[in-house]
C-alpha cells in the first residue's frame, strides 16, 4: 500500500474533531430532589445506557466518516505482491508523437491524427513535476531538437503539432527514447508510443531490438478498423527521349491497397500547367495498375508535371510530381582513327537525327582532336580507339573533368598499356584485361544477360526472338577498381555475367566504356536492331545536365549541382508554397553542390539565378507511407516483450492506466464509497425514533 498524494494524510488529524465535539459539549449532570420512586430511577439508568451506546457508535462512525475522506484525498494505491510498503519516486517518461502524412488520414470526421494529440495531452496531466519527462515528435526525423521544459510548455508544444508531409523513421524515435532513458539509469523507465501503427518501418525494427531499453511501453491503438486507400507510387519515363513534338511514352502505377474496390477512379496528367489526358479507371481491391500515357512537350527546356487522382481519405499522396528537361539541341562528335571506324555510329545516329531535331552531328578523325573541336559539344564518341598522344589525352581528359560525356569503343589493337596507364585511371575505375574468346570464331560466342540488373535506357531493347539479339565472340575483359572519387556501375552484363559495358560518374562529366570494338570480327551488334536506338539513347542520356537521376523525397536533405554555377553565385530555392530561400554552394569531388537542408514540401522546387530559372526538380511523398494497413498486435509484442507493453484506446482513462499499472490499484474511490455508506448509517442511527419503554402501572 502507497499514497500517491501523502500530503492530504495531514487530514486524518480532522477525524479527531468529532471526538473533541464530544468532549466539550458533555455536561456535568445536578442531582435534582424527587420522590423516592425506585422504578423511575431504574428505568432511568436503563434508557440512559442505550443511549450512551448509540452516542459512541455515532461518534465512530462520524470519525470513520472524515478518515475515510482524508485517505480518500491520499490517493491510496495497492499492487498485487508488493506489500504495504512503497514509494512514489520519479519516473523517467518519453513521448513518441507521430507526425509522420498518414496521421492525416481522415476517418470519422477528422484526422488520425486528432485522438492521438488529445492522448498527448491527457498524458501530460498525468506526469507530476517530480517526473523527467520529454516529448519526441517525429516523423522521418525528430521534429524538435530542444526537450521544452515543465509540463505547460510542452502542452504549448503539442498544440502547435500538426502532420507533417514527411514518411516515418521509428527506429530515430526510438533511439531517441533509448537515449533519454539511458540518461536516467536511476528511474523507473517509461515509453508512450503514440501512432498510427502502419506497417512501414516495423519490418525494419524486428531485428533491432537489442538497443531498446527494459522501460514499460505503453502503445496508442486507434482501432481495427479499415483504412482504405488509392495512391499514385512512381511514374516512369525515358527521360533522356524527351524532344518537343515527340510523344514520350510514360507509365503510373496505381494501388488501392483497402479491401474493396474504388470504382471509377479518375486519373488526369498534367504537364506545364496544361492537362494531357483524362482517365476513369477501376480498382479492385489490392490492385496495383499500370496506367500507360504519353507526354508531348510543346516547347523546350525545363517542365514539370504530375499524376493525379480524384481526392480520397488521405489527399497528400494522390498526386506524383516529375520533370522533364527538353533540349533544344545538343551536339555529339563522332570520331575514329580512320573512316570507317565511324561508320556505324554514323549509320545509327544519322537515323535518329531524322527524327530527333535537337541532336545536331558532328564526325571526323581522331587526329583532328584538339580543344576547340570540343567547344559545344555535349558528347564525345571515340570509336575502335587505339592510341592517344600526350596532348589529346589530356583534352579528353580535361572535357570529362568539364562536364563532357565521353564514349569509348576500344580497338581490336587496343594499346592496353596507354588504356590502363595512362587516359582510363583519371576516367573510370575499369581496366581492359586479356580478350576473352577467339575474334572470327563464327561458330563461338554469347549473348547479353538480359536477368542481371542493367540501366533503364536499355529497357524495352532485348526481345525474345531467336537471332535477334547480338552475339559476341570475342570481348576484353574489364576489370573494376576501387575509386573514392568516382561512381561506377555496369550498363549490361555478357551471358556469363561479365559486364558488357560500364558508366562511371567522374567529377562533373561521365564516361561509358565498352568491352568491345566496332567491329564484325567481334561481334555483330552493329548489324542488330538494337544498336540505333541504343546509339540514340546512350547520346540522349550523356546529353542531359550531369546529375544523378535520384528520386527526392519529403523530409530527406536536397543536394543539386548546375553546371557553370560558380560558388560565388547568388541562388535562391523556390518551394511548391512559393517561399523562397538562399542557399549556399559546397565544392565536393570537383562539383560546386546547391544544398537545401530540408525538403518539407512536396511540389516541384525551382532555382533562381537573378531572376532566371536554372533548375526544376521534383519532391514527393515517400510512397510507403502509403500503406496504411496496420501492424499486428503480436508483433509488437515481440518486438518491446509482451510483459512489459500496454495498449490503450482513445476511450481508455488514462490515468487510471497509467497510475495503476505504476503504483497498483488505486482505492480513492472505495474509501468515497465506503465513507458514504457510514454516513448514511450514522444518520439513520443519529435520527432513528427511540422505542418508548411502557411505564407499570
Amino acid at each position: 500500500m502507497q499514497f500517491l498524494n501523502p500530503l492530504a494524510l495531514i487530514g486524518l488529524v480532522a477525524a479527531l474533531i468529532p471526538l473533541a465535539i464530544h468532549l466539550l459539549h458533555r455536561g456535568q449532570s445536578q442531582p435534582q430532589p424527587f420522590s423516592n420512586l425506585d422504578f423511575l430511577r431504574r428505568l432511568h439508568h436503563s434508557r440512559l445506557r442505550r443511549l450512551r451506546l448509540r452516542q459512541w457508535l455515532v461518534l465512530l462512525l462520524r470519525t470513520l466518516i472524515i478518515a475515510l475522506i482524508a485517505l480518500a484525498f491520499a490517493r491510496p494505491a495497492h499492487q498485487g505482491g508488493a506489500g504495504w510498503g512503497g514509494s512514489t519516486a520519479p519516473v523517467a517518461t518519453a513521448v513518441l508523437l507521430d507526425c509522420s502524412y498518414s496521421t492525416g488520414f481522415r476517418q470519422g470526421g477528422g484526422s488520425l491524427f486528432e485522438p492521438l494529440r488529445h492522448q498527448t495531452r491527457e498524458l501530460l496531466d498525468i506526469f507530476s513535476k517530480r517526473d523527467e519527462v520529454a516529448l519526441f515528435p517525429f516523423a522521418s526525423r525528430l521534429l524538435t531538437s530542444e526537450p521544452a521544459a515543465g509540463n505547460d510548455q510542452l502542452a504549448k508544444v503539442v498544440e502547435e503539432l500538426q502532420p507533417t508531409q514527411e514518411g516515418t523513421d521509428l527506429e530515430a524515435a526510438l533511439q531517441a527514447a533509448a537515449d533519454f532513458c539511458a540518461a536516467h539509469p536511476q528511474l523507473r523507465q517509461e515509453i508512450y508510443l503514440l501512432s498510427d501503427l502502419t506497417q512501414h518501418n516495423w519490418a525494419q525494427l524486428a531485428a533491432k531490438t537489442d538497443w531498446l531499453p527494459q522501460a514499460q511501453v505503453y502503445i496508442a491503438d486507434l482501432g481495427t478498423a479499415e483504412r482504405g486507400n488509392v495512391h499514385v507510387d512512381e511514374v516512369k519515363f525515358s527521360a533522356w527521349l524527351a524532344a518537343p513534338g515527340k510523344k514520350l511514352s510514360a507509365r503510373a502505377l496505381l494501388t488501392n491497397t483497402s479491401s474493396q474496390a474504388a470504382p471509377q477512379t479518375a486519373v488526369d496528367v498534367y504537364l506545364d500547367g496544361e492537362r494531357v489526358r483524362h482517365q476513369l479507371t477501376d480498382l479492385r481491391p489490392g490492385e496495383e495498375f499500370q496506367f500507360d500515357f504519353a507526354l508531348t512537350p510543346r516547347r523546350a527546356g525545363l517542365l514539370g508535371g504530375y499524376v493525379e487522382i480524384q481526392d480520397d481519405a488521405l489527399s497528400l499522396d494522390n498526386r506524383r510530381y516529375f520533370t522533364l528537361s527538353v533540349p533544344d539541341s545538343f551536339r555529339v562528335l563522332v570520331l575514329g582513327h580512320q573512316p570507317e571506324d565511324t561508320y556505324y555510329p554514323r549509320r545509327a545516329l544519322a537515323a535518329s537525327a531524322a527524327t530527333d531535331p535537337a541532336l545536331a552531328l558532328r564526325f571526323g578523325l581522331i587526329d583532328q582532336l584538339e580543344p576547340s573541336l570540343l567547344q559545344q559539344t555535349q558528347v564525345l564518341l571515340l570509336c575502335n580507339l587505339n592510341y592517344l598522344s600526350a596532348e589529346q589525352t589530356k583534352v579528353v581528359q580535361g572535357f570529362v573533368a568539364d562536364g563532357g560525356s565521353l564514349v569509348v569503343f576500344p580497338s581490336p589493337q587496343a594499346d592496353l598499356n596507354f588504356f590502363n596507364r595512362q587516359l582510363l585511371p583519371a576516367l573510370i575505375p575499369s581496366r581492359l584485361a586479356q580478350v576473352a574468346g577467339q575474334p572470327g570464331n563464327q561458330s563461338a560466342g554469347q549473348g547479353l544477360n538480359t536477368q542481371l540488373p542493367h540501366h533503364p535506357l536499355l529497357d524495352g531493347l532485348f526481345t525474345q526472338v531467336a537471332g535477334d539479339q547480338p552475339r559476341f565472340r570475342a570481348f576484353y575483359s574489364l576489370v573494376s577498381a576501387p575509386a573514392a572519387d568516382q561512381e561506377s556501375a555496369a550498363l549490361v552484363h555478357f551471358a556469363d555475367g561479365q559486364p558488357a559495358a560500364t558508366l562511371c560518374w567522374q567529377e562533373q562529366g561521365r564516361t561509358v566504356l565498352f568491352a568491345t570494338p566496332l567491329s564484325l570480327e567481334w561481334n555483330d551488334l552493329p548489324l542488330k536492331g538494337l544498336f540505333a536506338p541504343l546509339m540514340h539513347r546512350l547520346v540522349r542520356y550523356l546529353s542531359l545536365p550531369a546529375d544523378p537521376d535520384q528520386p527526392y523525397l519529403v523530409g530527406q536533405p536536397l543536394r543539386r549541382y548546375l553546371p557553370g554555377a560558380h560558388i560565388d553565385d547568388r541562388l535562391q530555392a523556390e518551394t511548391p508554397s512559393g517561399r523562397k530561400v538562399w542557399l549556399s554552394g559546397v565544392m565536393q569531388g570537383g562539383r560546386c553542390w546547391w544544398q537545401i537542408p530540408r525538403a518539407e514540401e512536396a511540389g516541384l522546387w525551382r532555382l533562381w539565378q537573378e531572376g532566371r530559372l536554372v533548375d526544376l526538380f521534383a519532391v514527393n511523398p515517400d510512397p510507403r507511407e502509403a500503406d496504411l494497413s496496420l501492424v499486428p498486435r503480436q508483433r509488437l509484442e515481440q518486438l518491446f516483450g509482451a510483459d512489459r507493453t500496454r495498449f490503450f484506446g482513445p476511450r481508455d482513462e488514462l490515468r487510471s492506466l497509467v497510475l495503476g499499472n505504476r503504483y497498483g490499484r488505486e482505492l480513492w474511490r472505495e474509501c468515497l464509497a465506503l465513507a458514504l455508506v457510514l454516513l448514511l448509517l450514522e444518520l439513520w442511527l443519529a435520527r432513528a425514533p427511540q422505542r418508548r419503554t411502557p411505564v407499570p402501572a
